[in-house]
């Protein structure tokens, strides 16, 4: 795509919204975080982790969004508990839940959650 077409749809975006530029799939999308301009070519740097089919390491880690939904998921889940043995259980729950699932898989269970209208 040229830059004066990507321009052209910015500038049909309404102004009263704060709307990020991400790529990748919609369940888990990556944040631009910098562009920059190299001759004829608008290179866009965006917050993406390495693929885990790419490597032998098993887990991809997680990016900036992805750990702030971690740290929001874990909140809640702090705020919702009532005693300190249902804190136990639901943390136990959340970090094998993590472990037993691959990293965008994880993320994708804890945009579910986050976005079912009954949380918990």
């Amino acid at each position: 795509m040229k830059v004066e077409k990507l321009k052209n749809i910015l500038n049909l975006l309404p102004d009263d919204r704060q709307i990020d530029v991400v790529s990748g799939e919609r369940w888990l999308p990556e944040r631009l975080l910098n562009a920059e301009l190299d001759n004829d070519l608008l290179f866009l740097e965006f917050d993406n982790a390495p693929d885990e089919a790419e490597s032998n390491v098993e887990g991809r880690g997680f990016v900036e969004h992805e750990i702030e939904l971690l740290r929001t998921r874990l909140a809640q889940i702090t705020d919702e508990s009532h005693s300190a043995e249902q804190l136990l259980d639901a943390l136990t729950g959340f970090f094998l839940i993590g472990h037993e699932t691959s990293s965008a898989e994880f993320v994708e269970l804890l945009e579910e959650i986050n976005q079912s209208p009954e949380k918990g």
